[in-house]
């Protein structure tokens, strides 16, 4: 059950929208909202429809198993502005014994579309730490989902691409990198790498389109080496891929794809 008015759910809980207004603290240098916390309020939202579907954190803890998120796709058509009221419509498009895609809309208080979002949902055991089988879900509530189609096509895993020229650096996860999961929140990734960028960079280019498969997780006090060199395909853009030192295999990759802002800062 719902009791956030900001928040709609509909009759058959297959769509949930929510409503926000953008405060200058939650802005970036431009006045915008940042890629984290549009990645950040999908999380968000995907957690209260799961909630209100009966397949929240609450239940499927009692299996001992929980949601973690392993690809997340989103495409920009425009930021919203500082003092903007957006709102995220999500719904799930389907799921099977381990995997759930889950998909988004951002739009204006007019409406108009500010971007799309896909996402792919999968559950860990809190004792293994590895996957866990959905079906248990259908014990306690079959997800409703919808037909409602998101133009977003499923993506591979961002790969740096062959004999290409890489930038290796190190980094060390802290305490406030850390969720409740007890391993590095999904948005800290997509921070450290952004903040490779320097402040003049992000004056005047904007991410156009951004990919992450989350593939491994990494824990407190981890160190991983960050990877930074051309994407492959016929939209390349730049790749960031963090290898766990600790376990020598490569834990997330994403992909960022630019495109200039008209007037820079």
């Amino acid at each position: 059950m719902l009791t956030d008015t900001n928040s709609f759910l509909s009759h058959d809980n297959a769509i949930l929208s929510k409503s926000w207004f953008l405060t200058a603290g939650a802005t970036d240098a431009r006045g915008l909202m940042p890629l984290t916390m549009v990645a950040a309020r999908a999380i968000e939202i995907a957690t209260i429809h799961a909630n209100a579907m009966g397949v929240g954190y609450a239940e499927l803890a009692e299996e001992n198993i929980g949601w973690v998120l392993a690809r997340l796709s989103i495409e920009m058509t425009r930021y919203p502005r500082i003092n903007e009221t957006y709102t995220l419509t999500t719904w799930v498009e389907g799921y099977n014994r381990y995997f759930s895609d889950r998909c988004f809309e951002m739009t204006d208080a007019d409406g108009q579309p500010l971007a799309h979002i896909r996402s792919m949902w999968v559950a860990i055991n809190f004792d293994t730490r590895t996957m866990a089988d959905l079906g248990v879900m259908e014990r306690r509530a079959v997800p409703a989902t919808s037909d409602r189609k998101c133009p977003l096509d499923k993506c591979r895993a961002p790969i740096i691409a062959r004999d290409a020229e890489q930038i290796t650096l190190k980094h060390t996860f802290g305490v406030c990198d850390i969720d409740f999961n007890r391993h590095v929140n999904a948005v800290r990734y997509i921070e450290a790498a952004m903040n490779l960028k320097s402040l003049d960079f992000f004056d005047s280019n904007s991410i156009k389109r951004f990919d992450v498969s989350y593939e491994h997780e990494c824990l407190y006090n981890e160190d991983v080496r960050m990877i930074i060199g051309p994407g492959s395909g016929p939209t390349p853009g730049e790749v960031v891929e963090f290898h766990s030192e600790t376990h020598s295999r490569r834990a997330v990759a994403m992909k960022f794809i630019y495109e200039p802002i008209a007037e820079s800062i």
